[in-house]
């Protein structure tokens, strides 16, 4: 698959344990290859636009697998709004393909917070729409994760409504390792162009 890297937030970086745990390096354990983790625990979309050179285009990445949302919808550093958020991932975007990188957004998990849960919904959606007609769909991180009353993240999967469990983070690299797998052929197409 060549250099690919995550970049995200604490459920990328594997918060509350630590990047030997995240679902990063267990999809890569089981894909028998090397995900550099570029996870920054409370990272907002912001933070990840204005980290990307240095943490990411400077590996000249064949791929980047982008996390990102929830801590703009829950708003430790203060809600951002929206359409801060679309703008920052359509620019991260941009600039990883004009580096010839491909990109493959993530549908961030469920939150055990309502407000924010209905902000990643319009997220989730968007990205969805984004990638309708294209030859990816978006690694799936929610359904996984939802409960099964369709409201926030499973109990048995989590440590805090937010974070995953250990348990938790193997199902999301089980989701990233379907997900990657079935973008093989589009990704060994992109490398020969």
């Amino acid at each position: 698959m060549g250099v690919t890297v995550a970049l995200g937030d604490s459920l990328t970086y594997g918060y509350p344990y630590s990047p030997g745990s995240s679902w990063v390096s267990l999809a890569a354990k089981k894909l028998g290859i090397t995900i550099y983790n570029r996870g920054i625990n409370g990272d907002t979309s912001l933070d990840m636009l204005a980290r990307l050179e240095p943490d990411v285009l400077s590996l000249h990445p064949d791929i980047v697998i982008i996390l990102a949302g929830s801590n703009d919808a829950l708003g430790y550093k203060g809600v951002i709004g929206w359409r801060e958020t679309k703008k920052a991932l359509l620019e991260l975007k941009s600039l990883i393909e004009a580096a010839g990188g491909k990109v493959i957004f993530v549908l961030p998990p469920p939150v055990d917070e309502p407000l924010a849960e209905a902000r990643l919904q319009v997220q989730r959606k968007w990205l969805q729409e984004e990638a309708a007609g294209r030859d990816y769909d978006p690694l799936d991180f929610y359904i996984p994760l939802l409960a099964e009353n369709k409201i926030g993240i499973r109990p048995e999967f989590t440590v805090d409504g937010l974070h995953p469990n250990k348990s938790g983070y193997k199902v999301l690299a089980q989701a990233a390792v379907t997900g990657l797998k079935r973008l093989e052929p589009v990704m060994r197409a992109h490398k020969q162009k």
